[in-house]
């Protein structure tokens, strides 16, 4: 389930950023968690292309022996920037 957390804002959202240890002021971060609220792959800062964020979902599912849609796996192909 998707979550937004306010990283300037008291209350709920602060502890929020507490319990993950996210700092305040922060650029956006995505964290892909398990039921438990431990991160599946490790949290990483900067993610800001499309083709970033298709890889982690892809190596989120795959952490879990989860299937890769095809959709997904093309969508990661086709936003990887040329080199």
């Amino acid at each position: 389930m998707p979550l937004l957390v306010i990283n300037n804002k008291a209350g709920k959202d602060a502890e929020v950023l507490k319990r993950f240890g996210e700092p305040a002021w922060n650029y956006q971060v995505i964290r892909f968690l398990d039921a438990k609220g431990g991160d599946i792959v490790p949290r990483k800062d900067r993610v800001w292309t499309l083709s970033e964020l298709a890889d982690r979902m892809i190596s989120t599912l795959k952490a879990h022996k989860r299937p890769v849609p095809k959709y997904l796996r093309a969508l990661a192909a086709d936003t990887t920037p040329a080199s």
